[in-house]
């Protein structure tokens, strides 16, 4: 838990809709004492959902190809942080996933404006996978078995 908490990963997080389905999004994150805190803005659809039903399950994964995964799910209450208060949260998410120079390119800082609340997660229950030293994921590795996993390209 704690190697993929403190890795720049992205994490997936899930509420709930009021039909009870689940909104899944991909959201940067940063531990924080015993909560993780993620950053995202007030208007958008996880934070209405979490604004009725606080419940949420956040996803960290460091996939590779073929059977090597790895993994965590942290579920509990999300507390909602806006105002003054989210200000030191959001940019210590930030923080963990932009340069300085980065954080300061016009495009960018007018992105990063949105975020302006902080969920502030506290695990109630967690639980984690981990298949690098199964003998599959070993024998896949050494054999170079496995297809890699691929990636978009940046639109242009």
């Amino acid at each position: 838990m704690r190697e993929l908490l403190g890795k720049r990963l992205v994490g997936v997080l899930a509420t709930l809709e009021p039909d009870g389905a689940p909104h899944v999004v991909p959201l940067w994150y940063a531990a924080h004492g015993t909560a993780v805190v993620l950053a995202t803005s007030s208007r958008s659809r996880k934070v209405r959902n979490l604004q009725r039903d606080p419940r949420a399950t956040l996803c960290l994964h460091d996939s590779r190809s073929g059977s090597e995964v790895c993994g965590a799910s942290l579920q509990g209450l999300v507390d909602v942080v806006g105002g003054p208060d989210a200000t030191d949260l959001v940019d210590m998410v930030h923080r963990r996933y932009l340069s300085d120079a980065g954080e300061m390119l016009p495009d960018v800082r007018a992105f990063l404006v949105y975020d302006d609340v902080a969920l502030v997660l506290e695990p109630a229950h967690a639980w984690t996978w981990d298949e690098r030293d199964n003998p599959a994921s070993v024998a896949l590795r050494s054999s170079g078995g496995a297809l890699p996993l691929e990636s978009t390209a940046p639109r242009a």
